[in-house]
């Protein structure tokens, strides 16, 4: 029997991210991870960690829509942080061979034939005895140095190997994924506090997706959170609106004619034109009062919205918020019927703080 080789690899999140992003890999293979752990945040993005004897993690994480970018780790150095010995392993690294034949496998001619297209990204994470550009550079030429291929820098159209400085140790890992992970084919138009699609899946990932759902967005905007909910996996209806013409305009843009069934509509969020219990599961992402609404507002719109919430939404089915205005949301909830909290995790998107609460009807 052929022994299997053991992977590691990195799926880049939005800070805060990370256990969403590591449950659904999970759940895209047969088992769990042998190992995975959330680590190495910074301001605006987060690492997770995922470890499996077999190749399978790699088309899990492929798959994931809450992740926005999968790369496989290479070597990892633990050197003293001294700036002539940083970084030095990637000349005869022996995992580096192993990545390059999966990103080439999964994109076929992937940096290109004859001389190997490469470029690397740098990324510092707390505080290090060394400059982030001359790791940056001292792994440039170290791969430069490799017998394996014949390699050349350039900045476009490469093989991204990207770099993460941590204090005491660097970690190098092959980026999988390309731009299409981050940035869906789908979002054609935007608007201002716009979700990113990797957050608004993860919205709706945390609503437990059915494939019997109503699924309701009460406050669309783009229709971020609608479309990422369609992707994954079978429906019976799709639910969107907004109070402003032009963002249900946007959401009937970037929706096309794609996703069937889904209905979207004009309404105000407090006043849902929808039966008692006709929903299965909800997502939004709510005004956090600064770049759209104001705290005075907020005050008013959360309690109104849940208690709209707790009467369209049916017994069991879940309300997942966003929200940076997490005291006005606090209270409401508070003082909400028939709806409890069940988990919250702490976010940063685009450096601000926010949370995500997970509400259940009772």
């Amino acid at each position: 029997m052929r022994r299997t080789q053991r992977l590691t690899y990195l799926a880049q999140t939005q800070p805060g991210f990370e256990a969403i992003t590591a449950d659904e890999i999970a759940r895209q293979l047969e088992g769990p991870p042998s190992a995975a752990r959330a680590a190495w945040p910074t301001r605006t993005a987060s690492c997770c960690s995922t470890t499996t004897a077999t190749r399978a993690t790699c088309s899990g994480c492929a798959r994931s829509r809450t992740c926005s970018c999968c790369s496989r780790r290479c070597p990892t150095c633990r050197r003293p942080a001294r700036r002539s010995r940083c970084c030095r392993p990637p000349p005869r690294a022996a995992t580096v061979e192993p990545a390059l034949a999966l990103a080439r496998q999964i994109q076929p001619g992937r940096g290109g034939q004859g001389k190997l297209r490469y470029r690397v990204v740098a990324r510092q994470v707390g505080q290090t005895a060394y400059r982030r550009v001359d790791a940056q550079i001292a792994v440039e030429r170290g791969i430069a140095a490799r017998g394996d291929h014949r390699w050349l820098l350039v900045e476009e159209s490469a093989l991204e190997f990207w770099l993460t400085l941590l204090p005491g140790e660097a970690l190098l890992a092959l980026r999988l994924s390309d731009e299409r992970m981050r940035h869906r084919e789908y979002k054609l138009e935007h608007m201002p506090a716009s979700l990113r699609p990797s957050a608004a899946a993860a919205l709706a990932w945390l609503t437990r997706p059915a494939d019997d759902d109503v699924f309701l967005d009460p406050m669309c905007g783009a229709g971020t959170i609608l479309i990422e909910r369609a992707h994954m996996g079978r429906y019976r209806q799709l639910l969107g609106g907004d109070l402003r013409d032009e963002a249900v305009a946007v959401a009937r843009g970037n929706v096309g004619p794609r996703y069937k069934p889904i209905e979207l509509r004009q309404w105000d969020a407090r006043a849902l034109p929808l039966d008692a219990a006709s929903i299965s599961a909800a997502a939004v992402n709510l005004p956090f009062g600064k770049q759209l609404g104001s705290p005075e507002a907020n005050r008013a719109l959360y309690p109104a919205l849940l208690r709209e919430a707790a009467r369209v939404l049916r017994p069991g089915a879940r309300l997942v918020a966003l929200t940076g205005d997490r005291r006005t949301f606090t209270e409401s909830l508070r003082r909400a019927s028939r709806l409890a909290r069940r988990e919250v995790y702490p976010v940063m998107l685009l450096g601000l703080p926010a949370s995500v609460y997970v509400v259940e009807r009772s």
